[in-house]
């Protein structure tokens, strides 16, 4: 059963004008009362979400940048598209778009027969990811206003005989900068290709790893179909999927390897890979940018993980091993090529001293002494960046980490108050060890990340540094839609998590879907045509 599908749950006509999605059986009260919470709120949020595109235009736009480039659509067309997509919490609107894809789906495996299958699926995932390649390059970004973009550009392509070292050797962005200034050298006598050209390629090759990476990560992740389209779904419509439409900084490359990363750590907790792979891709992925080091917290718990199934002394650090070993090798050849250009370990204490241009990492807390900070860090303004960016990156991500957080309070406290009057319930979750081991690796990963956003000073102020802090959308994106086709689930089943769903669970989680993903896909197609605009630099 795929997000298409939907088995009519019965509908409350008389609930009012969101349509309540009424839920029966032998279901108890509690898990009545927590599933209509669940999508009630889900309900919410996305409405709300789709009224605050619609009236962006009402902000200023520093206040509200997150989504102010809803604001260049022709308003006609905005308006249609977010009055559809908040048609979605009508089940018949809801159920009428299930069953179309659900005859799309039918036409192509049964007439055309392009039906993937459990032999082919890998195929059909690399297939449709190089596709992507397509609208990666036709809907590109045009212009320069983000981050180090214009810097960048001029910068690697400066061929004065005074050339600074940085810009082919430099530890803020190692093996970025690295990589694109040797492929200048190379193609641009030879081809006349631009280093914002080449920026672009390398963009949308990313992106087509990130996609095929992201089909085995949902399908890894997901039980079934309606399970592994929502993480698919959510995941590729959020707004830092900008990154990979032709975008000129040093973050587009480092998200693949986050994700990869990701992917083989979820199979190392599962016993299915080697603990040295996911060590191995985050240590290269720290080469490209050190940003990304935030992860290692959560690789040490699969590291801590793997070690406490080996039963004796000598497995225990074989484990301990694979997993420091990586980044000290990787470490170690980066350092002797950076020194082989003149540019050794001892410029991160001088010239790429963490910080950016006024050697100051973190946002401060009570006084603003520079023209590379704008705010404290718990003022207003900081925290209405803070906002906006991650509104702008995953409009949803945190949003539903919070329902989630807030499910299982709710769950937990009447489970306790049910143990104590009638004994143990079956109501709560009983989370299954690979399942916990997920949850909470991912929510080790999300939670240094977010406090890196926070605590991290954007030089160039939160709107135009917002690629900074992209890649982390990603990571807690994906954990929120984890939780939520657990929570959607474990309220219908009472079943232990890694065991299939209910086809009425099933169908819940579809109608869900369909409308958070459409709502998130308004807003990050939005922010992609806002950058196809060649808007001038300065």
């Amino acid at each position: 059963m795929g997000i298409a599908d939907a088995t009519p749950l019965r509908y409350n006509s008389s609930a009012g004008g969101l349509g309540v999605w009424r839920f029966g059986g032998n279901l108890s009260s509690q898990v009545i009362q927590a599933m209509k919470f669940t999508c009630l709120a889900i309900q919410f949020i996305a409405l709300a979400a789709v009224f605050v595109h619609l009236v962006a235009g009402l902000f200023l736009e520093e206040m509200a940048w997150s989504v102010w480039p809803y604001t260049v659509l022709p308003a006609p067309l905005g308006w249609l598209a977010g009055l559809a997509v908040a048609s979605l919490v009508l089940p018949p609107v809801n159920d009428a778009l299930g069953r179309w894809f659900q005859w799309l789906g039918t036409t192509l495996s049964q007439k055309l027969h392009l039906r993937p299958t459990a032999e082919n699926k890998r195929l059909w995932f690399a297939a449709i990811a190089i596709a992507m390649a397509i609208p990666f390059w036709f809907f590109r970004i045009r212009h320069l206003l983000w981050g180090d973009a214009y810097f960048i550009v001029k910068a690697l392509s400066y061929t004065g005989p005074d050339r600074p070292v940085w810009t082919i050797y430099n530890w803020q962005s190692p093996l970025s900068i690295f990589l694109h200034a040797q492929l200048w050298f190379l193609l641009n006598p030879v081809v006349g290709v631009g280093v914002d050209s080449l920026y672009a390629i390398t963009s949308i090759l990313s992106g087509v790893g990130f996609v095929y990476v992201l089909f085995l990560l949902a399908d890894t992740l997901g039980r079934e179909w309606a399970e592994k389209a929502t993480i698919f779904g959510l995941m590729i419509t959020v707004g830092s999927m900008q990154l990979f439409f032709g975008y000129v900084e040093n973050y587009t490359i480092i998200s693949l390897g986050l994700m990869l990363t990701l992917y083989l750590a979820i199979r190392c907790l599962g016993g299915e890979v080697a603990l040295v792979w996911p060590s191995l891709v985050l240590a290269v992925t720290n080469a490209f940018h050190p940003s990304t080091i935030v992860l290692w917290p959560a690789l040490g718990y699969v590291g801590w993980r793997a070690a406490g199934r080996r039963a004796s002394a000598k497995g225990k650090a074989s484990e301990w091993l694979k997993l420091v070993l990586p980044p000290i090798l990787v470490f170690a050849g980066l350092a002797a090529l950076m020194t082989a250009g003149g540019h050794g370990p001892g410029a991160m204490l001088a010239d790429d001293r963490p910080g950016g241009a006024d050697g100051i990492p973190f946002v401060p807390l009570f006084r603003v002494t520079t023209e590379w900070q704008h705010y404290t860090m718990f003022s207003p303004g900081h925290l209405l960046d803070w906002a906006n960016e991650h509104f702008l990156i995953s409009p949803f991500g945190l949003l539903l980490l919070l329902l989630a957080l807030l499910n299982s309070i709710i769950i937990w406290l009447k489970s306790a108050r049910s143990s104590q009057h009638d004994g143990p319930s079956d109501s709560h979750f009983h989370a299954g060890r690979d399942e916990s081991g997920v949850t909470l690796f991912l929510a080790i990963a999300s939670l240094t990340y977010l406090l890196l956003t926070f605590v991290w000073n954007p030089d160039y102020g939160g709107r135009r540094d917002w690629d900074l802090f992209a890649p982390s959308a990603f990571v807690y994106t994906l954990l929120a839609a984890y939780l939520l086709t657990r929570q959607l689930t474990r309220h219908l089943t009472h079943q232990v998590s890694h065991r299939p769903s209910s086809p009425e669970s099933s169908c819940t989680l579809a109608r869900v879907a369909r409308l958070l993903i459409a709502a998130s896909a308004l807003h990050t197609i939005a922010w992609i045509y806002y950058n196809t605009i060649p808007w001038p630099y300065g």
